[in-house]
């Protein structure tokens, strides 16, 4: 049962690329709200504090910390078991790296141009505080993935597909996904596991089996 993640950059189009795979394929889009939601019935809330803490909490690992890792691991390998999904952002790709038959894809576009998007989108005229909310957006990710996963947000061999919006429309790269997709499906690589395989928690997997049908 295919699950595919999508890494964005602020500003590079990924959430719509996202919006548009889920929508062509019938798959359940997984966004930051429906992680919340799930972590709020099982016992956690406020995710996005933890996604924009400081760098010295990644280095403190203290019991929370540890505790949210372990727990957001559990639900992305549920998420996955239950299938058909798109993960949009908070580390999908990392948490699933060695799933079988995923497809982790990273969207991204130049500085200059995500900064325009977000002008736009925003309507302001200060573009130096829109480059720094741009940059500023860039470290949080980079210092989730890195202090939860241990991985580096910009290292390209980690995706099956990178794509630049700067130069790939939407609906161009949400057919590249979706047939990314469908190649997948074939004999897994060594070193992977299956989402039938996964040893979930059955309670959560229930959980997040009826929040899914409802979104």
């Amino acid at each position: 049962m295919a699950t595919i993640t999508i890494s964005r950059l602020l500003g590079s189009e990924g959430a719509a690329i996202a919006e548009k795979v889920a929508q062509n394929l019938s798959f359940t889009l997984v966004t930051k709200q429906t992680l919340e939601k799930i972590l709020e019935q099982y016992g956690l809330i406020h995710l996005d504090s933890f996604y924009k803490a400081p760098p010295r909490l990644w280095s403190r690992l203290d019991y929370d910390t540890k505790h949210l890792v372990s727990l957001l691991n559990k639900v992305m390998l549920c998420i996955a078991k239950h299938g058909e999904t798109v993960i949009l952002g908070r580390g999908g790709y990392a948490s699933l790296r060695n799933l079988a038959g995923a497809v982790h894809v990273r969207v991204q576009a130049p500085l200059q141009v995500r900064v325009r998007r977000i002008v736009e989108r925003e309507g302001s005229d200060d573009l130096r505080l829109m480059e720094k909310l741009v940059k500023d957006n860039d470290k949080a990710r980079s210092m989730f993935v890195n202090g939860f996963y241990d991985a580096d947000f910009h290292a390209a061999g980690q995706f099956h597909l990178v794509i630049d919006t700067s130069l790939v429309p939407v609906d161009t790269a949400a057919d590249w996904i979706a047939a990314a997709s469908r190649l997948a499906q074939s004999s897994p690589p060594p070193g992977t596991y299956l989402a039938k395989d996964i040893d979930d928690d059955p309670v959560l997997q229930e959980m997040i089996d009826k929040v899914l049908a409802s979104s």
